[in-house]
């Protein structure tokens, strides 16, 4: 399994603490799991061990990585893995064959390739991720191992890429024959639960009762948007793939515009300026929150709606409250459409009736975590290295690879202290699971179904700490990495001195990984926090200077994964009012972010009706913001223009122009509540000459 931590708060994760003890340490389908795990890991090693191979321990190696509870997740992560071996025996290849003779630079460029691999799968998620990681620290177990005997890394390299193709192979069967749950199927419960759900809290807002706070949202659009990975590993499972993800994707956009349009429909309720007609209406149209089957005819309805409430009151019209309200239940019906359609067309395999204008969903991403990561492996594999060139120790070259794989790979997970942690509890511990087994069971049976029930508890043992997300970091070093401490070889060695001098080197490693990631440039999760604010200024800042990202499903993704991404790192600090005040500070500014793209992609809309373009294109200019009470009394006089201007358009220019008045009166309140944190931060920008002249 993945050691990842989860990416998103669990709504009702609390429940989990009075569940019974057997249920929390036994996940569901534990047992299933442990066994096709060990069925793979006798076959991958009765191939290897016919086939002859040099290194059959790399086959069970392979198997214990590649352990996941779903068919799509061992097919994605396969062929990862394959991919990534491949590249990393390249470049191990290249590097040796280029300084061969210069065991510094060699173990220079193999540094520098580490920390780029590093700062990639960073970046990256899922196995997306690993395979970056496994190409940077395969050039550490293929070139490291020849670096006394560079004429051999040929062949080390066929054994490699032999063994992880066994081990790939004897996986996938057993998966297959076993009939392993599909991520396709846990992506469709999944997706059926997040949207009922949004729709729950859909038909509460529009009701009047509120919706959860802030970090309970930000916590489902995680879940929402954790999908993603799913959607990747089903992938790999479906022949008709492109329809049903294509609607998995549409659903997932739709539930997170639902979630946004609830929110604004319980604050504008919440603020009590809703005449009871215009509010009963909404409510009829809107019904029990059951997908209307035309969405196009709900949006005409809420047109008249508004066009009514103008002649009623020919003075004035709807207030531009009322407009917000009226045109975010619009986009809330539209919404509730294509992600019912979505989800049809994930379970049924067919085209989407009707989907979401856009498919992207996007994440947020650290670039200067991703950094101190790579300089975290760049120093810890130098000092490493360093050690074993003062040593002069030709043995002790083998710990490198093992501090090359916990780095990097402790570079895809945020509890870096953990992962340390768990290898220098993993390592010992499999070293003396491996002692009792070298010694006190093996000598007693030289055959393979010998060797299979001795290795059966281990395995056991190890996916069910690896099913665990308390120890499943123990469980990756302990159980990925048993088959290399215990040196399984076509000739076992059964002498205690090659036994203590190998282990002594791996007890070395896991010492140096602990220094590497818990004592040096430890993440800090009030640094990461602040980093997502300093990206939330700045894109906040290009905004206001009308220079922002464009309104659409990447931008909305990325806001509630920031969110997301927040929460994580909050369960790291003191429980306390402090860092709540904080996420609600930054997640209001976020939405005023998203608020004023989508003003101004929908004013430019508005734009291309001749009959409101000029009124659309001065609210436009409105939007760009170098002083909050001048924009604030500008943008108020430009949305009531425009407002009153659109009511008498025909249906669907009314409809755009109600879009960009509401999204204009959204951002009118967030800057409204924001005014003061503003100021604190600086996040005004500073006119230009050409500004201050206008």
């Amino acid at each position: 399994m993945t050691t990842e931590t989860p990416a998103a708060f669990r709504m009702g994760s609390w429940k989990t603490l009075f569940l019974p003890l057997s249920r929390s340490i036994f996940a569901h389908g534990w047992f299933l799991f442990c066994l096709r795990t060990w069925l793979s890991a006798v076959l991958a090693l009765a191939t290897a061990f016919w086939l002859q191979l040099s290194s059959p321990g790399s086959a069970a190696v392979t198997v214990m990585i590649l352990a996941q509870p779903t068919r799509g997740q061992v097919l994605s992560k396969a062929l990862y893995r394959l991919a990534g071996t491949i590249i990393g025996a390249f470049v191990a290849l290249f590097l040796t064959a280029c300084f061969n003779q210069e065991r510094g630079v060699f173990l220079g460029g193999v540094a520098l390739w580490l920390t780029l691999c590093t700062i990639m799968g960073t970046l990256e998620r899922d196995f997306r991720a690993y395979a970056a990681m496994l190409s940077g620290y395969t050039v550490a177990i293929v070139g490291i191992s020849c670096i006394d005997n560079p004429a051999s890394i040929f062949d080390v390299t066929v054994n490699r890429v032999s063994a992880i193709v066994v081990g790939i192979a004897a996986t996938a069967a057993i998966n297959d024959v076993f009939g392993s749950p599909t991520a396709f199927e846990k992506l469709a419960a999944n997706l059926r639960r997040t949207g009922e759900m949004v729709q729950r809290i859909a038909r509460d807002a529009v009701a009047g009762h509120g919706v959860p706070d802030d970090m309970t949202c930000a916590g489902l659009a995680g879940e929402i948007i954790a999908l993603t990975s799913q959607v990747s590993f089903a992938k790999t499972e479906l022949a008709d793939a492109k329809l049903r993800l294509a609607g998995a994707r549409s659903a997932m956009v739709a539930l997170l515009e639902m979630l946004t349009c609830s929110r604004a429909i319980a604050n504008v309720l919440r603020r009590g300026n809703i005449s009871g007609p215009i509010l009963k209406h909404i409510r009829t149209s809107f019904g029990d929150g059951t997908p209307v089957e035309s969405p196009l005819q709900a949006v005409h309805d809420l047109e008249d709606l508004a066009k009514e409430a103008h002649a009623e009151e020919a003075s004035l019209g709807p207030t531009l409250d009322e407009a917000w309200l009226i045109e975010r239940s619009m986009a809330l019906l539209s919404d509730a459409r294509w992600a019912a359609d979505g989800i049809d067309a994930l379970q049924h395999g067919q085209r989407a009736r009707t989907q979401a204008p856009e498919l992207k969903i996007d994440q947020h991403h650290d670039v200067i975590a991703a950094l101190l990561n790579g300089l975290r492996t760049l120093i810890g594999f130098s000092v490493a290295a360093g050690l074993c060139i003062i040593s002069d120790i030709p043995a002790t070259y083998s710990a490198l690879s093992q501090v090359a794989i916990i780095l990097t790979l402790a570079a895809t997970t945020y509890n870096a202290r953990g992962f340390g942690m768990g290898a220098l509890i993993g390592t010992p511990l499999a070293i003396a699971v491996a002692a009792v087994l070298n010694f006190g069971v093996l000598p007693h049976g030289a055959d393979m179904p010998f060797l299979a029930m001795a290795i059966l508890p281990i395995i056991f043992g190890g996916c069910l700490l690896l099913m665990n997300p308390k120890t499943a970091t123990i469980g990756f070093n302990a159980g990925v990495f048993f088959f290399v401490i215990l040196g399984v070889a076509n000739q076992q060695n059964y002498e205690p001195s090659a036994f203590i001098d190998r282990n002594v080197l791996y007890l070395f490693a896991a010492i140096i990984i602990f220094i590497s990631l818990v004592l040096l440039l430890p993440p800090s999760a009030t640094g990461r926090r602040f980093r997502v604010g300093i990206t939330i200024g700045h894109d906040l800042l290009l905004q206001f200077e009308g220079h922002g990202e464009q309104a659409g499903s990447a931008l909305i993704s990325r806001h509630y994964d920031r969110l997301c991404r927040i929460l994580e790192w909050n369960r790291y600090l003191p429980n306390n009012k402090a860092k709540q005040r904080v996420f609600s500070r930054l997640a209001s500014l976020d939405e005023l972010n998203v608020e004023l793209a989508r003003a101004r992609r929908h004013l430019q809309r508005a734009a291309t009706i001749p009959a409101i373009r000029l009124d659309a294109e001065s609210a436009y200019r409105a939007t760009i913001i170098y002083n909050v009470d001048s924009a604030l009394y500008r943008m108020k006089r430009k949305a009531r223009v425009l407002l009153d201007h659109s009511i008498n358009l025909p249906h669907g220019q009314m409809a755009t122009a109600l879009a960009a008045v509401s999204a204009m009166v959204g951002a009118i309140h967030l800057l409204e509540h924001n005014r003061s944190a503003l100021h604190l931060y600086d996040l005004i920008p500073v006119p230009d000459q050409q500004w201050k002249a206008r």
